[in-house]
């Protein structure tokens, strides 16, 4: 029998590579498409929240929270080549901080589960 503590490492490593969740951004249209994009994130890790967490404000953690988690459809993270202080400049902040709130209270859709629970019913 598996331990408690590999247990939980376990989890987290299954969710890791499992399916992202996601949300779309009405305020920002790809011009290739002209369809609002989409962000995607996978769970929070400790190294993630120890980098919000270092942050000296709050308009900062929000900025740190969307830099460390959002994620393209691949997995990359959107902004990663992209500074903290362009993150808070450059930015629409109320669009920032809704990206941040639904990331962090984990509340996007996740096409893949909603429809194997649709399949299932």
């Amino acid at each position: 029998m598996m331990n408690i503590a590999d247990i939980g490492r376990k989890h987290l490593a299954d969710q890791l590579t499992g399916a992202m969740h996601h949300l779309t951004v009405s305020e920002w249209i790809d011009p290739e498409t002209g369809q609002p994009i989409e962000l995607y994130w996978k769970p929070l890790t400790g190294v993630e929240q120890r980098q919000i967490d270092a942050c000296s404000n709050q308009v900062d953690r929000i900025a740190m929270t969307v830099k460390v988690r959002a994620r393209d459809a691949s997995g990359r993270l959107v902004f990663a080549d992209t500074g903290l202080t362009s993150l808070v400049n450059d930015f629409d902040f109320d669009v920032l901080r809704a990206i941040a709130y639904i990331i962090s209270g984990d509340l996007g859709q996740d096409a893949e589960a909603d429809q194997e629970a649709a399949e299932k019913e």
